[in-house]
Order: structure tokens, then sequence, then C-alpha cells
């Protein structure tokens, strides 16, 4: 079967092949559009939150555990890694039950990673780390998935404020961490625990969908083109890999990096969060864009030239931060959604959809746990932070190199 240069985003709209398994007839009234939205981005809120409420947290844990820097990386790589390899599982769960119940399950299992999280021992806390990297990884592959089964119109504003919810939810947990664990008596664990809250709050949420709303069809195997076969595979999951690299390594190490340059923690701490903030407009303004093919390479370039610069910026400057931490956020409030629509308008037909974003997100987030780990463990081999900036620099090369990539060959 030859394939088409570009399947466009509108092309979402298109009817399923015939050897795709209709939908089955719903036994339960629908519940009402806002209801689905409304679960829809609280439990995207939750997705972030554990990984980025602990940036700021850095230094306090590191001094009870007294443990290196490659250690207190373990604690934004093994969510990565689960992200990676549970992906693939995301599609298998999906031939058994809906995606509804397994996003409400996958909640669940965030919440209970996140009480384990605020265990006495670095084991426990290790194990509740693992525990939300899981639910965060189905949840990651599922949710943008049901955002082109059910929004098939309107994928780039839906994939906006699914974005928005996503960077919202790490920009709330990273400038408040320090605050509220001042606030709960200067205890890293109560502000660590106030996200067991949320977890809450994504499950009853998500009941109305569940409830109101089965929509699960058993697709066939083998039905539609394999992703192995699509060209532009390898560069979108690349691409998704390296900016997400890029992100995940100074949403970890960023607090700490400030605060070596002589900023208290609740400086560096609200630092974190204006360079996630920051994100907001761009995380909404560039699914629309990017509808329009034509305009991918360009985003593509731009917001790796951005981020970029930035990392350079915070190389050369670190006392002057506000400027490089703006580029920084810019960059990464753009490179995610991008990576999103890349999935959208790569994936040869509908079917493909959940296949490649399982893939991308898979190998990619795999790509991406690599990143904190070295990022920490070349400040302990030199002693400081201009050695890991610079490798974060040259990753950001490569999102540029694989972004061009992704995007190439576009039908206007």
């Amino acid at each position: 079967m030859s394939r088409p240069d570009l399947a466009a985003p509108e092309s979402l709209d298109a009817p399923e092949t015939p050897d795709a398994t209709p939908p089955i007839t719903q036994r339960r009234k629908p519940t009402a559009t806002p209801l689905l939205i409304l679960g829809l981005i609280v439990v995207a809120l939750n997705l972030r939150p554990p990984i980025a409420g602990f940036g700021p947290l850095l230094s306090q844990f590191q001094a009870e555990f007294q443990v290196s820097a490659a250690t207190l990386s373990l604690l934004t790589t093994l969510p990565l890694l689960c992200w990676g390899l549970l992906a693939p599982l995301a599609p298998l769960l999906s031939r058994r039950y809906s995606n509804e119940t397994i996003i409400l399950f996958a909640t669940a299992v965030i919440g209970l990673g996140s009480v384990l999280r605020i265990g006495a021992t670095l084991p426990v806390i290790l194990f509740g780390t693992l525990l939300v990297g899981a639910g965060i990884a189905l949840n990651n592959v599922l949710l943008p998935s049901l955002i082109r089964r059910d929004y098939a119109d309107r994928v780039g504003p839906m994939t906006g404020l699914y974005s928005l919810a996503v960077v919202g939810g790490a920009a709330l947990a990273s400038g408040v961490a320090v605050p509220l664990m001042t606030a709960l008596g200067g205890a890293w664990r109560s502000s660590v625990g106030v996200w067991i809250g949320l977890a809450v709050l994504g499950v009853l949420a998500w009941l109305p969908a569940v409830f109101g709303r089965q929509t699960h069809a058993r697709p066939l195997r083998g039905s539609g083109p394999s992703v192995w076969r699509n060209p532009y595979a390898l560069p979108v999951t690349l691409y998704m890999g390296f900016q997400s690299l890029v992100f995940f390594t100074w949403l970890t190490w960023l607090p700490k990096v400030l605060q070596d340059n002589g900023f208290t923690a609740a400086q560096a701490g609200l630092l974190l969060a204006f360079a996630n903030v920051v994100q907001l407009p761009f995380t909404l303004a560039v699914p629309v864009l990017a509808a329009r093919p034509r305009l991918l390479v360009p985003i593509a370039v731009g917001t790796a030239l951005l981020s970029g610069a930035g990392i350079t910026g915070l190389l050369l400057s670190p006392l002057t931060p506000l400027p490089w931490l703006f580029m920084m956020g810019a960059g990464a409030g753009s490179m995610f959604p991008l990576a999103l629509m890349f999935i959208a308008v790569r994936a040869d037909g509908v079917a493909q959809v959940p296949q490649l974003s399982a893939m991308a997100q898979g190998f990619g987030y795999a790509l991406a746990a690599a990143g904190p780990f070295i990022f920490g463990a070349l400040h302990d081999w030199t002693g400081d932070w201009q050695v890991p900036l610079i490798f974060l620099l040259a990753m950001t090369g490569v999102v540029l190199v694989t972004g061009i990539a992704a995007g190439r060959g576009v039908r206007t």
C-alpha cells in the first residue's frame, strides 16, 4: 500500500477503513460533553505534578537521605522509564477494556504511588515513583488517542487544551512546592503529599466518562497499515524523545542549578514556575498553528532555536536567569504539543494513531529517561554545571534536526 506524503490533521475526519471494527452501540445515556472535557482536564492535570513538585525540594531530599546527584535523578528517570516501557501496553489493554476504564484505573494508580512517595524509606519512595510512572504512562498514550477518536474535527484546539492542562499542572506544582512545604511545617513530604488529593479529584472527575459513555470496541489484529512501515515513525519518535529529554532534564535540575548559583530554594521554585507558566500560551497556540502543514518545519526550527538560546544564556549568565527561562519555557511549551501534532498528522490513517502514539512515547520517553541521569552524573563528575548545560544544549541541537525530519515533505 502506497501512503500519501502526509495525512493532514483534517484527514482524521475520514471514515474508518472497511476492516475496522465499528463501535459498540452505547447502552447508557451519553455523558454531557462539558463533563467529559472537565474530566479530561482534571486527569491531565495529574500527569506532571508528581515529577515537577519534587524538583524544588531536591536539596531537602538529598539532605535527608545523603544520596548523590545521580541517585536524586531517579525521581525523574524512573517515571520516564515507565513511560517508555509501559506505553506499548496501553494499546494492548485497549483490546480488552475501554479507554475510559483504563484511564480511571491509571489515575487511581497515580494516587496510590503518590501515597507511597511520602514514605519513610528510599525503597518505598522509589516504588511509589514506579507506580506513579506506570499510571502516567497509560494516560500519556490513551488521553491523546481519545481526543483524536472523539474530537476528530477539533484535534488542534483539543490537543492545545490537553497540553495546557499538562503544562499547567507542572507549573502549579513547581510554583507551590516550597511555599507549601513552608506552610505545612517545613517537611518536604507534606508538600509532595498534597498531590494525592489531586489524584482523588481526577478519579472522581473521570467517573462520568466511565459510567456514562461505554464506547469500547475490540480492534481487529492487523487491521490497517503497520506503523513499522511508516517512514515518518522514526523521526517523530526521536523528536518526541529528545524534546522530552531536554524538558525533563531542566525540569528536574533547574532549581538545584539556580540554588548553587546563590538563589534560595523559594526563589528557585518560583523561577521554575515562571519557566513553566511561560509555556501556557505557546501550548495553546502551537497546535492551532501546526494544523497548517506548511508551518510544521518553521515551528520546529524556531522553537528549538529559542530553547537553545535560553540554555546558552543560562550557561553564560546564570545570575540573570529571567530572559533565559522565558526562552526555555517558550521552547518547551511549543515542542511538546508539536510532538503530539506530529503523531496526529504523520499517522497513516486514523487506525494507526494509537500505534504511532505508543511507539513515539514508548521509545521516546525511554530515551528521555537518560537525560536527567546523565545531567546529574556529569555534575557529580565535574563538580559544576557547565558541562551538564553544554550536554543539554547539544541535545537541543538534536531536537532541531529531528524536528526538521519529522516535518519535511509536507503538502500545503
